[in-house]
């Protein structure tokens, strides 16, 4: 849980209860760690979350109770969870944008998550996710599906050039998708083994910060968050950045008129919607070795230290997986 800002702590708790007609038990199985978490575990946060909230929205689980009015799931089915909820009353929502939800909450920042055995969460969040694939392997739809989303805004077309700036988890998942709708895949990241997870998921090649050289890209994804400049610097006259890393603390400082003259595009890509389904077909189909980009299991127990590697750079992808 986050005991105080910037501070998390392992505790004992009741299993909690169904609350509401609409809600469902999960047996938590798997838990994915992310940039998010890290933010929220910084001090200062570069990411909001509520105090005493139990952390973790990439998970997958087991049906064990329903509410009485829950149709579509049945005790024992396996989902995965997307994580974002929203009202479908404020103005953004009557619009469609319901990842823009003035209303919005999320499990795992704002509401509990899952880096608990057993939460609670509502019917309409959850998606049947087959029991064939491993735990920690189905705990990448949450984060997948955001990529699917933006990959989707990146609209790349067979034969582009695609440069994807930081190659995390993230990264290499946008490298997945995007070579596999055609795209030549430039990845820009200093460290070897990122570097190595980059072309094993499909990146043609890889150059640290600065290789480029006079190579640019028709489509440019900041998987940062704090990469404007260097996207700019990267993108070909008539294309396509994409920003989809989150911080918060990121400023920067460009040239508008490059924007004007070279007729760019500049897109913003948030969470996604309706989208976890693609994601968890995606991973079903097993076109891509998702086993890589997990390089460390652990349990509840060792979640603290798994975070340090996280933040040193030892670990990629960490699944927090129950006992």
């Amino acid at each position: 849980m986050l005991a105080a800002v910037g501070t998390l702590a392992i505790e004992e708790r009741p299993d909690p209860e169904l609350g509401a007609a609409d809600e469902v038990a999960l047996q938590v199985e798997a838990c994915g760690i992310c940039g998010t978490d890290l933010h929220i575990l910084s001090d200062p946060p570069s990411h909001p979350a509520n105090v005493g909230v139990v952390l973790g929205h990439e998970f997958v689980g087991v049906v064990t109770d329903v509410g009485s009015q829950v149709r579509s799931l049945r005790v024992g089915e396996r989902v995965a969870v997307a994580p974002n909820l929203w009202c479908g009353e404020c103005a953004w929502c009557r619009r469609g944008f319901r990842n823009q939800c003035e209303n919005g909450t999320t499990y795992g920042i704002f509401i509990d998550g899952g880096l608990a055995p057993r939460v609670i969460v509502k019917s309409r969040a959850c998606h049947p996710v087959s029991h064939d694939l491993p735990a920690h392997v189905a705990a990448l739809a949450e984060p997948l599906s955001t990529v699917v989303h933006g990959a989707r805004q990146a609209n790349v077309f067979p034969g582009e050039t695609a440069v994807v700036l930081g190659a995390g988890p993230i990264g290499a998942m946008f490298c997945a998708l995007l070579a596999a709708a055609g795209a030549t895949v430039v990845a820009v990241e200093p460290t070897a083994e990122r570097a190595e997870l980059a072309l094993r998921l499909g990146a043609d090649r890889v150059v640290e910060p600065g290789g480029l050289g006079a190579l640019r890209g028709d489509v440019v994804v900041d998987a940062v968050g704090s990469q404007l400049g260097a996207a700019l610097d990267a993108v070909a006259p008539g294309g396509r950045i994409l920003l989809f890393g989150m911080n918060q603390h990121a400023r920067a400082e460009v040239a508008q008129s490059r924007i004007t003259r070279d007729e760019l595009t500049i897109l913003g890509s948030y969470v996604g919607q309706d989208v976890l389904p693609d994601a968890i077909r995606l991973l079903e189909q097993g076109r891509v070795d998702w086993d890589a980009l997990v390089t460390r299991r652990v349990g509840v127990e060792e979640l603290p230290s798994a975070i340090d590697e996280l933040r040193s750079g030892r670990a990629l992808k960490v699944e927090v997986e129950s006992a």
